[in-house]
């Protein structure tokens, strides 16, 4: 005889099961949903009553049979909650409110001068957040929880930012400190970890089970998804490719290295490398607004960063073997200038075999990626299942 532990545990299971279908895949019937899972219609019927209940799930009409009676189609209702995605840049702090499928509903943008103060941006965050939860419409979950994509080295099971170089923020338990603030779960990762779960929900890596998000902005930062899984490491800070060594004697980087990738191909690098072009100093969106005017420095110095930017990912494709690379945040934006040269660069440096079925792309998210990233996060814990653990 099972233990009522067990099931109770086969009960929450099987719900999780049934949700994320229903999340993924509707619109759906029940008989759908009970040959997709094994499970038996009565099981099945009993759980997705409980979803209607909750406003979790709504009939939306009968579907198509050649034979019997038209199935009542499901949809998951994504109108039920809320979820706050937070990209906290170096000088930019991008916010999303979107719902239980990371659609977008409301967004800010907020401009972080420097001394980056921790206490200070968790209260503006907070004092943001609270404003844009006030005016959502109401809805029977509310915002369900806060997730936070940040540009270095976390501890996700802690919420903890280890090393954020570019923030010069070390040891910061930001996520307690966003948490108590807000009352409010609070989910911290590093912002490509952020990006590529984004891409592989919601984006452009539905389809394959193994892709890397490459964020290109101050700094560089890859998400690496193998087996659809995202790949954290033993102490769960992998994918610090930014930092790998490509000048041996190179230009020292804030993490105290010399010659790191992001050095040659980031967006202080664009900015380094026009300065040299030009003998003026001048923002990336300024850089990039130029580069869409056709100005030939412009192009000269992205064509440069790309190149650099191919030499790194010509290194990920010969040891990890993608079958996508998808480039976001702000230097995705110079668009077709910046990928000819990766792309050229990496046709003379990879190995033939892995690069063969490499498609490398834009982000479909742009400048959303880790904040909509970040926001599935919180969508990822929250309807996890016990498997899970």
């Amino acid at each position: 005889m099972k233990r009522t532990g067990d099931q109770a545990f086969i009960k929450e299971m099987n719900r999780s099961i049934v949700l994320n279908l229903l999340r993924f895949h509707s619109p759906i019937s029940r008989t759908q949903i009970s040959v997709q899972t094994g499970l038996n219609k009565a099981t099945v019927s009993s759980i997705i009553d409980e979803l209607i209940h909750e406003n979790l799930a709504i009939e939306v009409g009968r579907g198509q049979t050649k034979v019997g009676r038209r199935p009542v189609l499901l949809l998951f209702n994504a109108s039920a909650g809320y979820v706050i995605g937070i990209d906290l840049g170096v000088d930019y702090v991008r916010i999303l409110a979107t719902d239980l499928s990371a659609n977008v509903v409301s967004s800010q943008e907020l401009d972080m001068a420097e001394p980056r103060n921790v206490a200070s941006v968790v209260e503006r965050i907070a004092n943001t957040v609270t404003q844009m939860r006030e005016a959502l419409p109401p809805s029977n979950l509310g915002v369900i929880g806060v997730g936070v994509g940040v540009p270095g080295l976390v501890d996700y099971s802690h919420g903890v930012v280890l090393n954020a170089p570019n923030l010069s923020w070390r040891d910061v338990p930001f996520g307690p400190l966003l948490a108590t603030r807000l009352g409010l779960p609070v989910y911290v990762d590093n912002e490509a970890n952020t990006g590529a779960l984004g891409e592989k929900l919601f984006g452009m890596g539905k389809e394959v089970s193994h892709l890397i998000y490459v964020s290109v902005g101050t700094g560089i930062g890859t998400g690496i998804i193998v087996h659809n899984e995202l790949v954290r490491g033993s102490q769960g800070i992998a994918g610090e490719f930014g930092h790998m060594t490509i000048e041996s004697e190179g230009l020292q980087c804030s993490c105290g290295n010399h010659g790191c990738l992001e050095m040659y191909a980031s967006e202080r690098a664009l900015i380094h490398r026009y300065q040299m072009l030009t003998k003026s100093k001048h923002s990336s969106e300024d850089i990039l607004a130029r580069l869409q005017s056709g100005e030939q420095a412009a192009k000269e110095a992205v064509h440069t960063i790309g190149t650099y930017l191919g030499i790194g990912l010509s290194n990920l494709i010969n040891g990890l073997n993608p079958s996508l690379i998808l480039i976001g945040n702000r230097l995705a934006q110079a668009g077709d200038w910046l990928l000819h040269p990766i792309q050229q660069t990496i046709q003379t440096r990879c190995f033939s075999v892995p690069y063969a079925p490499v498609t490398i792309r834009m982000s479909a998210l742009g400048r959303n990626a880790c904040a909509i990233g970040a926001a599935a996060l919180v969508l990822h814990e929250h309807f996890a299942g016990p498997q899970s653990a």
